[in-house]
C-alpha cells in the first residue's frame, strides 16, 4: 500500500529533484500503454453507442463532452436509462445496502476460537462498516455509479487509496480512462489510468516533483488542465524482503503525458483498482452487460419511438395541399391565421390524407419496453404482491435471488472481496484496528457475506437441513430407540444453521466457552 503524507507546495518554479534511470520506467509505461490502446480500440465505439442510447452522460470520450450539456440527441425513450437506474439501485440494496451489515468476518477452519479472537472480529468488522457508510471516505456515492457503469458497459473500476484526513478515499473511476490487462489466470494484473488534473491540482499534490512546464502552468494559468498517466502493474525481479515501497510486489507511477515526466514512483502491496465484470467472454478483458444484452431492443426501441413522434406530429399538423394560383400571399395554417383566395374562386385548402395507427405503434413499443426491462432483471427485482402469503413471498423471493447468483460469484471475486482485503489492510497498517491476536495464524480471517442474494443461495441448503430433520422426526418422537442421534454433532448443526441464516459471529459464544458452561453444570449437577 502507498502511503502518501500531506506535502507543502513549494514557489512554482523551484527546480524538481533528479530521478535517475526514470526515462526507462517511463518509457516501458508508454510501451505497455500503446498495447493495451490497441486491445481497448475496438471497445470503444461499442461503449460510445452504449452510452448515446440508454446514458448519454457516460460517454467515455475523454475530453470531447461539454459540463452540462445533454447529448441526448439519440435518445427518444427514458425506459432504458430508467431500467438502467433500477437494476443499479437494485444491485447496491443488495450487495451493499449501507441500512445493513452485508459481511461479516468468521475465523476459518482451525483458527482457535476464544474471546480474544471474537473481540477482534466484531471491532474490525464495526470499524470496516463504519468505513464504508460513513460520507468522508464516499463509498456509498461512489459504489451507485460503479454499479450504473457495470450494468452498462459490463466493466466498472473503483479506486481505492489511503487517505490522511479519511483513512480510506473510495473514487469511482470512468472506463473511458482506464486500460487492463489480465495475467495466465484472468485476474486483472495490470492498470494504466488515463485522467487529467488542473495545474494547480497537479501542483498542490506533487509539488518540486512536476516538471518545468506544469510549474510555469501553475503559476501563469492554474486551471489548464494536464494529462496524467497512473500505472500499477506487477514488478518482476524485486526484493521481498525489502521493506521499501519500490520493491512491493505492484509497482505504481505517476507520469505527466504531455512531458513523460516522472512524478512518483513507489508500490503496493495489494491492488488498489478493483475491476469487476458483469461477464466475460474468453481471452477478453473487458466485459459484457445487460446494456450489451439489450442494445438491439434500445435501438430498435429509440428507432419506433422517433417514427410514432413524426407520424403523431403529421396527424395534428398534417401537410396541406394548396393550390398554385388561387389564394394571395403566403399559407398561415396557425391558430387564428388568415390566409386569403381570389373571390369567386372554388380551390380550397385541403390536408393531405395520413393514416397512421399509432395504437399498432404503441403495441410494438410495448413489447420492447418489456423487453428491456426483463434484460435489465426488473421482473426478477420486482416486490411480490401483496395478496401472497409469507412463505410463498419468501419463496418466490429466494428463487428470483438465485438468478443473480452467477453474478454474485463474479462480484464477490472481483470487487467484494478484493475490496474488503483492501480496506481491512490499510486500516491494520495505519494503526485503526486493534493489535492482531498473536493465538490468530495469519490467513485464517473469513469473509461472509450477508447480502441478501447471497442468503437466498444458502436457502437450498437450509431446505436441505430442514427436510432431514423432518424425515427423522417421526423416528426421534419415539424416543430415539435406535440412537439415530449418534450419528449427528448438534453442536456443529447449530453453528452452521447460524452461518447459513446470516448471524453475526458474536452472537454465538466460543467453543471454549460452551464447554466450561457445561463442565460447570456438570459439577453442580
Amino acid at each position: 500500500m502507498k502511503k502518501r503524507t500531506p506535502k507543502t507546495a513549494p514557489e512554482p518554479g523551484s527546480p524538481a529533484e533528479p530521478q535517475p534511470h526514470a526515462e526507462q520506467r517511463v518509457e516501458d509505461v508508454f510501451s505497455r500503454l500503446s498495447g493495451m490502446e490497441a486491445a481497448r480500440a475496438h471497445w470503444l465505439p461499442l461503449w460510445a453507442e452504449l452510452a448515446s442510447q440508454i446514458m448519454p452522460r457516460k460517454s467515455p470520450a475523454l475530453g470531447q463532452r461539454q459540463p452540462g450539456a445533454a447529448n441526448d440527441d439519440a435518445v427518444f425513450d427514458s425506459t432504458p436509462a430508467h431500467s438502467l437506474e433500477l437494476l443499479a439501485s437494485a444491485l447496491g440494496g443488495l450487495l451493499t445496502n449501507p441500512a445493513l451489515p452485508w459481511f461479516d468476518l468468521r475465523l476459518g477452519r482451525g483458527a482457535p476460537d476464544d474471546e480474544g479472537a471474537r473481540r477482534f472480529l466484531a471491532h474490525c468488522r464495526e470499524r470496516l462498516l463504519a468505513v464504508f457508510n460513513t460520507e468522508a471516505t464516499g463509498f456509498q456515492a461512489c459504489v451507485h455509479e460503479l454499479y450504473l457503469d457495470l450494468c452498462l458497459f459490463g466493466t466498472a473500476v473503483m479506486h481505492v487509496e489511503a487517505d490522511p484526513d479519511c483513512v480510506v478515499r473510495f473514487s469511482a473511476r470512468p472506463v473511458g480512462e482506464v486500460y487492463l490487462a489480465e495475467d495466465a489466470r484472468g485476474v486483472v494484473d495490470c492498470i494504466i489510468r488515463r485522467y487529467s488534473l488542473a495545474a494547480r491540482q497537479a501542483w498542490r499534490q506533487w509539488g518540486r516533483d512536476c516538471s518545468a512546464e506544469v510549474r510555469r502552468q501553475a503559476e501563469n494559468s492554474p486551471e489548464e488542465r494536464v494529462e496524467i498517466l497512473h500505472a500499477v502493474f506487477p514488478r518482476p525481479g524485486r526484493d521481498p524482503l525489502s521493506p521499501a515501497s519500490r520493491d512491493f510486489p505492484l509497482a505504481s507511477l505517476y507520469v505527466e503525458a504531455a512531458t513523460r515526466h516522472l512524478l512518483e514512483e513507489s508500490g503496493y502491496l495489494e491492488m488498489p483498482y478493483m475491476c469487476p465484470r458483469w461477464a466475460k467472454a474468453p481471452g477478453e478483458a473487458y466485459g459484457r452487460g445487460p446494456g450489451l444484452t439489450a442494445l438491439s431492443d434500445v435501438r430498435v426501441l429509440n428507432a419506433m419511438s422517433r417514427t410514432a413522434l413524426m407520424a403523431a406530429e403529421k396527424m395534428s399538423d398534417p401537410p396541406l395541399m394548396v393550390p398554385d394560383d388561387g389564394f394571395l400571399g403566403p399559407i398561415h395554417s396557425g391558430p387564428g391565421g388568415l390566409s386569403y383566395y381570389r373571390a369567386g374562386s372554388h380551390d380550397r385548402i385541403e390536408s393531405l390524407p395520413v393514416r397512421v395507427d399509432l395504437a399498432a405503434i404503441e403495441a410494438m413499443t410495448e413489447r420492447r419496453r418489456q423487453s428491456i426491462r426483463r434484460i435489465f432483471l426488473a421482473d426478477q427485482l420486482a416486490p411480490e404482491p401483496a395478496r401472497a402469503t409469507a412463505t410463498e413471498a419468501l419463496i418466490r423471493q429466494s428463487e428470483k435471488m438465485r438468478v443473480l447468483g452467477p453474478t454474485l460469484g463474479r462480484m464477490q471475486a472481483e470487487f467484494l472481496a478484493p475490496l474488503i482485503e483492501r480496506v481491512f489492510n490499510i486500516l491494520l497498517r495505519e494503526g485503526e484496528l486493534p493489535p492482531w491476536p498473536k493465538s490468530l495464524p495469519q490467513g485464517s480471517l473469513h469473509v461472509d457475506y450477508a447480502s441478501p442474494i447471497a442468503r437466498a443461495q444458502r436457502q437450498a441448503e437450509a431446505q436441505n437441513l430442514d427436510q432431514a430433520v423432518r424425515y427423522l422426526a417421526p423416528l426421534l418422537a419415539q424416543g430415539d430407540p435406535f440412537h439415530l442421534l449418534d450419528n449427528f454433532e448438534p453442536d456443529a448443526i447449530a453453528r452452521h444453521a447460524a452461518s447459513l441464516f446470516g448471524l453475526p459471529s458474536d452472537y454465538l459464544r466460543p467453543v471454549e466457552a460452551v464447554r466450561q458452561i457445561r463442565q460447570a453444570r456438570q459439577a453442580r449437577g
